[in-house]
């Protein structure tokens, strides 16, 4: 389109705004992004959380593990990417003391362990713990609360790991990195990794698991996976809260499917909203359509206008929503924020440009239909006002409503299953409301 249709259709939208004849589509597509905006930003505030707990339980926000010691090179890249890093040394041992031995799981710990979360930590048995965000220092070591019940051990007594004996200098009953597996249900013991050589314990065909813990932003963490994936060897993978704890894995699945389906009816809403004041909007332009089409104006040329007028228009409606959709969002934190009991972070740009875009779609899906019937009013209607737009427009407008819909739904759901369960709903719940009306 050329800059002077540009600026006649800009001085179109600004003729229709001073008239009123916007100001119905406005406040739809305002009042309906800004539902969808606040539900997304909410809802992504509390993905967040969710997934900041979750990693906070596993220590890390992503391990690389292997049956053998890693490659130094997989360092180096995390300390290019400025992710934190840690490694941990995990392996079954016995814990032995005076005469009595115990099979424990035993993790030998690097700096910065843990990453992510805490270890809840006592200085002995039944005392109150406090977090702790050290290692364990040198000849020392940390034991969980079964290693107490089961050995007879406490804080100041001695364990032998291998060919060490180490001093056990705290209790803990909660700790980060906690998997889930047959050797989780060992007791488990804590060392510092720099006695790990001294205890004899790893040997050529020991059973040991090497991981190195890493931290960061998301895109870091997104990037040192891309390239970990083209690297790894067998006996090696990548494990995050969604492979390291099934149990969070499950919870985070049916938080966002539950969170998925409020945003989903917002987009529905805003449909309906959007589809209303788009009628009304084609009944107030018949006769200016018909005017130009005497003056001799094109019916592309019209077409061009109108779809000019109504981007410019759904561009700035959806960033007012936008607006509003980031300070409602507060109103639903402070009424259903105590339901989550962590702090919710800010949110990611991510459901600005999903108000953006759905803004524009639900603006030319309902929109453009009624755009083509307006270029295709006959020009007897300056002369006869009985005579509208084509009826075969209200065919198409059915069509593009419906693919608008659809299109929107399965991508706000992220879940072909759930999208097609809510577009079937929907399509049903139509019907229905159709029938009811044929039959009345």
């Amino acid at each position: 389109m050329s800059i002077s249709a540009l600026r006649l259709a800009a001085r179109m939208l600004a003729r229709d705004w001073r008239a009123g004849e916007l100001r119905v589509l406005v406040a739809a597509l305002v009042i309906a992004i800004a539902a969808v905006t606040s539900v997304g930003f909410f809802s992504d505030r509390v993905r967040l959380a969710l997934l900041e707990q979750a990693n906070a339980l596993l220590g890390a926000d992503l391990i690389v593990i292997a049956d053998r010691p890693l490659d130094p090179a997989f360092v180096a890249e995390a300390v290019r990417l400025g992710l934190a890093h840690a490694t941990v040394l995990r392996f079954p041992s016995m814990a032995i003391r005076e005469d009595r031995a115990q099979l424990s799981e035993l993790r030998a710990v690097g700096d910065g362990f843990p990453l992510k979360g805490t270890i809840e930590l006592a200085p002995r048995h039944l005392a109150p713990a406090l977090p702790q965000r050290t290692i364990p220092a040198r000849g020392t070591a940390w034991v969980d609360t079964r290693m107490v019940a089961l050995l007879g051990v406490d804080a100041g007594t001695t364990i032998e790991l291998g060919d060490k004996a180490f001093l056990i200098a705290g209790v803990f009953d909660r700790e980060a990195e906690a998997s889930v597996g047959f050797l989780s249900m060992s007791p488990r013991v804590i060392i510092n990794a720099l006695d790990l050589p001294e205890t004899g314990l790893v040997q050529p065909e020991s059973r040991v698991s090497y991981r190195l813990m890493l931290a960061g932003p998301a895109g870091a963490i997104a990037q040192f996976r891309s390239y970990a994936r083209t690297r790894l060897v067998p006996g090696q993978r990548l494990e995050d809260v969604r492979d390291g704890r099934p149990e969070l894995r499950s919870a985070l699945d049916r938080a966002e499917r539950f969170l998925g389906l409020a945003a989903l009816v917002s987009v529905i809403l805003a449909g309906v909203a959007v589809a209303l004041a788009a009628r009304r909007f084609l009944q107030r332009h018949l006769d200016a359509c018909a005017m130009m089409r005497c003056l001799g104006a094109p019916q592309r040329q019209m077409i061009g206008l109108y779809f000019t007028q109504f981007l410019l228009l759904g561009l700035a409606a959806s960033a007012v929503g936008c607006a509003i959709g980031a300070a409602g969002q507060q109103v639903l934190v402070e009424v259903l924020g105590a339901l989550v009991s962590a702090r919710l972070p800010a949110p990611s740009i991510w459901p600005a440009v999903q108000g953006m875009v759905t803004g524009v779609v639900l603006l030319l899906g309902f929109g453009l239909p009624p755009l083509i019937a307006l270029a295709s009013v006959p020009t007897l209607r300056v002369l006869r006002r009985d005579l509208g737009a084509p009826g075969r427009s209200s065919v198409l407008s059915w069509f593009a409503a419906l693919f608008a819909i659809a299109a929107l739904v399965l991508w706000e759901a992220s879940d072909l299953k759930l999208g097609l369960m809510m577009l079937g709903g929907t399509v049903a719940m139509v019907l229905a409301c159709a029938a009811a009306a044929w039959v009345a």
